[in-house]
């Protein structure tokens, strides 16, 4: 019965090419931009949150109060993650982040352009990079260390294995060690990297950092398992004023989901007012709206259609065919066409 169904279905679609071609290649269409937009959506939702501790990963921001505005964002002291770490318990890691640079490295009579990032000795054991070669314990403990992709140490010395412990010219200024290669980063990664260097290299780099009156660097924290994050929020909020005299400009930190940062980045009167997010959600009615429109399509087409299938119809309920078997014959079609 069901090969009867696809048969007639079949040649039905066969006889009337033109509608065919219409109906399937609307619905097609269709189908393909919805789904090509709400895979988009997936992997933007998904940025970020294949870290292990995802749950306990929160990045530090800054409200800042003067002259009656307020301003907001994900800088910070540049030596405010050391001492969060010391003397908060809450804290298990920290670590601070500053942007990306384009170096050049020079290695085995290679020299190439390489962009990477500085970050502290808790980097590793922070965020979901996993070690090819090193320890994630010791990696980044020396201001001369550096931990470099799979993709650099192929480049620069054949293999992961190869470079492992090998000196590599950084900037033409100081050989640094290399202290433990890692996969390269993911495709859903917010930060894209070839090396990362020792925050101790930032802060001789540039020595502001050192200020509590200065800020820019990023700040990360690795909370302990079962912290009530809003209650440590609150007690870190005023901590800047532990260091810093000036009462015109009034600085209170807050926490985010790291995972969070990447949709949710923007900032309105202090607080966090969505970002890309809102480009998200704008495509995903897009493509539930574009769906809509290529089914309603479809029925349109097939509804028109079946009023010159009548006769076949009435024959086949001459003939002793029941509702139920109707039916199936119409949806079977309309499968097929899906399909």
């Amino acid at each position: 019965m069901l090969k009867n169904y696809l048969k007639t279905a079949w040649r039905n679609l066969y006889k009337s090419k033109t509608f065919s071609l219409i109906n399937v290649f609307g619905l097609a269409l269709g189908l393909a931009c919805s789904l090509l937009i709400l895979l988009w959506v997936r992997e933007e939702r998904k940025m970020d949150a294949f870290h292990e501790h995802d749950a306990q990963l929160y990045s530090v921001f800054e409200r800042q109060y003067h002259d009656g505005q307020i301003d907001a964002g994900h800088y910070t002291p540049g030596i405010l993650a050391d001492e969060l770490k010391q003397t908060m318990a809450e804290v298990r890691y920290a670590t601070g982040m500053a942007w990306n640079e384009e170096n050049t490295f020079y290695a085995n009579n290679k020299i190439l352009k390489q962009e990477g990032n500085y970050a502290g000795e808790d980097f590793f054991k922070m965020f979901s990079y996993p070690l090819l070669q090193g320890d994630p314990e010791t990696v980044l403990k020396s201001p001369l260390d550096v931990a470099i992709t799979r993709k650099m140490a192929e480049d620069f010395f054949g293999s992961a294995d190869a470079a492992y412990g090998q000196t590599i010219r950084y900037d033409n200024r100081k050989d640094m060690k290399i202290t433990a290669v890692f996969e390269n980063t993911p495709y859903n990664s917010s930060f894209q990297f070839d090396y990362i260097l020792s925050w101790e290299t930032f802060l001789e780099n540039q020595s502001w950092a050192r200020n509590w009156d200065n800020n820019g660097p990023h700040t990360f924290l690795m909370l302990q398992p079962g912290t009530d994050v809003a209650a440590f929020e609150n007690k870190i909020r005023d901590f800047m004023d532990l260091h810093t005299e000036n009462k015109n400009f009034v600085v209170r930190f807050g926490l985010q989901r790291f995972s969070e940062q990447y949709l949710h980045s923007n900032f309105e009167n202090g607080e966090i007012a969505g970002g890309r997010v809102k480009y998200v959600r704008l495509f995903s009615v897009i493509a539930v709206f574009i769906l809509l429109i290529a089914c309603i399509n479809f029925m349109n087409l097939t509804t028109a259609r079946s009023v010159k299938r009548a006769k076949e119809i009435g024959i086949r309920k001459v003939a002793g065919a029941f509702r139920g078997a109707l039916i199936r014959q119409f949806i079977g079609e309309a499968l097929l066409i899906v399909v």
